[in-house]
Formats: C-alpha cells, structure tokens, sequence
C-alpha cells in the first residue's frame, strides 16, 4: 500500500493547483469559486524513483450546504488514511481565522504536518509569510503551484519523510474514464468499484464537478478509474463551472486508455450520448457501453436488453464495435464484468499485428475484391502498423483519389474479422 499524501486547507488556497502540479498536468479544476472540489480526489506521483498518493479533498469550511456533510465525511477520510499532512495556506491573503481553527484541529491530531505557503510567485514575497510560523509548524516551504516555483524542494522534503518510499518500478494500469450525462450512476460505480464511498451520490444533477481519479484493484488488476462530470448538450451549459467541468471530462477521456459510456436504462437514448460517444470516436478511445440501473427492469429484461442493443445500434452506429454490458451499480451486479471486458479490451487496443500476417491478410483482400475507379485499379504496395492504442495502420498506394471510404470500410472489416480488435477503434491512413 503506498503511503498518502493529504493537501488540506480552507477553500480558495490552491489546493487543486498544487495538486495538478504534483500530477504533472491538469487533473482537478481551478477557479475562484469557493468549494470547487467537493470528492476525494488522488494521483500516483513519481519521484526519484520513489512514488506515493497524493490526495485532494474539499477544501475545510464550517458553512452549512447541501454536500457538506459529504465533503466533511471525505476530508475526515484522507487525513485519517494520510500518513503526511500538507497544510496549505494563502500567502497573499495572509493568516486567516480559519486557517488557525484548521491549525488547532491539526495539532490535536498529531500527524507529520508541512506548511505550505503558496502564490509565493517571488522570493521577495517571502519575508511577509513568516507570520505563518505563528500556526504552531515547524517544516514551512514557500511555494507557487502556478509556476512551479518551490514544487522540487517540497517533493524532496515529502519523499524523505514517508514511509515505505521504496524504490519501485513503474507498473502499468489500465486507464478508465467513466463518461455519461448527468445522474446516469458514474459515481456510483467508481463507488461500487473501489468499495467506497469515494464520489459523492446526490439525486441532484451536477453533483460531480470535477474529475475524480483513484486507483483501484479488481481481480488481482490494478487500474486508474476516473469519475468525471456529467456532460451536456453543448447548448444546456449555463455558467463557466459548467464549461470548466466539461473541459475536465474531455481532458479524462483523452488521457484514458478505455471509456466506460454509461447510460441510464430508464431513459432513451440521446442526442448527449451520440455527442459523448462522438467524442470517444474522435479521441480514438477504447469503449465498453454499460447499461446502468437495471435492477430497476423488473419484467422481461430478455426484451429489454434486446430492444436497448438495437437501439445502441442503430443511433451509435460509429462505434459498433463496442460491448454492452447490463450492469447496477446499486446492486454491484455485472460490475465485475465490466472490468474483465476492460482487460479483453486493453489487450486488443494494444495488439500489434506480425509484419507477415498482415501483409499476407490485406493482399488476399485485395485480390479478392479490387478497387478499380475510372479504369484505374487500385494498389497497395506496403502496409504496415506504425501504432497501437489506438492501432493504426498505414497503406502506401498508387494512387491516393481511388480511395473510396466504402473500400476503407471493407479493408477495416478484414482487419477486424481476422484480428479482432474487439472494443477498439483502429485507425486506417493512406499514402503515396
């Protein structure tokens, strides 16, 4: 178990900053709004050979709200699993009274705490954050998580602190991003997935704003699983936070390996699941479709599963290569499942064909079925696969105006039939 870093402070400090900073790239949104981050959200860091958890929960405030029972209960949870504590405070605003009460609270607890001063954008700003000695913290490093400034010292301080820092070698992990309009269950199967309560489930839509990643063990496998926002129809966003958590879930598809698309089985299927899946297509992901909710289908789920495959079919016509799995993440029935289909899938996202096979496969093709336009016939005088996930293969031709997109799809259609290739686009580009 690796140990867990914990970033806690009062909300508007940087704390999802510092946290994108330590992941290497934006993983958690930033803006000044007040209690942007309201889950539990982690990130495996590298560094000098040793790795650990970093974790972001909502920031500390003692305000009444709809979700704050639920974000308290998630920032009581990373500090209680956290083996150091970043205490992280503003250095332009100065001490604040929060920041003394989060301090009180600390001390009571007596875990390795560091004081993080950030927004120190210049070393002369320095000297006006020493007042924050006065929170009772011996270890104090002055940091700008925007620019970076200060983020290789603090990382050399938290490695030499943890336990168990180990050298240990990179293990790969199978990227999943959950993706689904608003309220169809993501958060409740990456909660029944990680046997936790690790996104907060709300009937209110939106509930989600940011994209959570936490790690995540299934049948021996190690994955990254990542919540994100439910996206809308591109004209139903109604503020900036909405945009920013779209761009969050965008960004966690494009960074995944698979996408799980969920869907709610007591809804039909629309025009958002045809843009959420268009999406998917255009980042050229791995996908698996999961019905959710279908405990709620209490008579003739036989039908019901055969009436909801066709009409994934028939309005999903661009990926109809993906699973469908039926799946309650309430009851935690198929979960399982919908990893093994993510091993399957993985595999063949990343399969490279032999040099040999694939040439012999496409020259039977060919023979078998040739192109000829306007009295010229097509040929292909190299193919090779310069790529996987996704895989990609490149044809050197004789002439690049013979090809048809019909003929793309029939050579697509071989590689898929002699290959497989199940879950996954490929990717077929041509040349002179």
């Amino acid at each position: 178990m690796l140990p867990i870093v914990a970033i806690v402070g009062r909300s508007n400090v940087g704390k999802s900053a510092l946290f994108n900073r330590f992941a290497g790239r934006k993983k958690a949104i930033v803006h000044s709004l007040p209690g942007v981050t309201r889950d539990r959200n982690e990130y495996e860091v590298f560094w000098k050979d040793s790795r650990f958890i970093i974790a972001d929960a909502a920031g500390w405030a003692f305000e009444e709200s709809v979700f704050s029972s639920a974000m308290a209960h998630q920032l009581e949870i990373s500090i209680d699993k956290a083996s150091l504590i970043l205490f992280t405070v503003d250095l332009k605003t100065g001490i604040n009274g929060l920041d003394i009460k989060i301090a009180e609270v600390l001390r009571k607890i007596q875990k390795k705490t560091i004081l993080v001063v950030n927004k120190a954008d210049d070393p002369s700003e320095e000297s006006a954050g020493f007042e924050f000695y006065k929170l009772g913290f011996q270890d104090l490093f002055f940091v700008s998580s925007i620019h970076g400034r200060g983020i290789s010292e603090l990382l050399d301080k938290i490695v030499s602190v943890l336990p168990h820092t180990e050298k240990i070698k990179r293990e790969e992990s199978i990227k999943i991003a959950l993706a689904g309009k608003p309220n169809v269950g993501k958060s409740s199967f990456m909660n029944a997935a990680v046997k936790e309560e690790r996104s907060i489930v709300h009937d209110k839509a939106g509930t989600t704003r940011d994209s959570l990643s936490v790690a995540a063990f299934v049948n021996g496998r190690r994955y990254i699983l990542t919540d994100t926002a439910g996206l809308h129809r591109g004209n139903k966003r109604k503020d900036d936070m909405e945009y920013l958590s779209t761009l969050s879930a965008s960004r966690a598809i494009e960074d995944s390996d698979i996408t799980v698309l969920i869907m709610d089985a007591g809804c039909e299927i629309g025009e958002t699941e045809c843009k959420i899946a268009g999406l998917i297509g255009e980042k050229q992901k791995a996908v698996i479709i999961a019905v959710n909710k279908w405990d709620l289908i209490e008579e003739n789920k036989e039908e019901a599963a055969k009436f909801w495959i066709s009409q994934i079919r028939l309005k999903l016509k661009f990926i109809p290569w993906a699973d469908i799995i039926f799946i309650s993440a309430k009851t935690g029935q198929r979960i399982d499942r919908v990893f093994e289909t993510a091993v399957i899938v993985y595999k063949e996202y990343s399969k490279q064909i032999l040099p040999e096979q694939l040439k012999e496969t496409i020259n039977a093709a060919v023979y078998k079925k040739p192109l000829i336009r306007k009295g010229k016939r097509l040929k292909i005088k190299n193919i090779s696969q310069i790529s996987i996930r996704p895989p990609i293969f490149m044809f050197e031709v004789n002439d690049l105006d013979l090809v048809h997109f019909s003929y793309k799809r029939y050579l697509e259609n071989v590689l898929r039939a002699h290959f497989g290739f199940k879950g996954t686009p490929i990717v077929l580009k041509f040349k002179r």
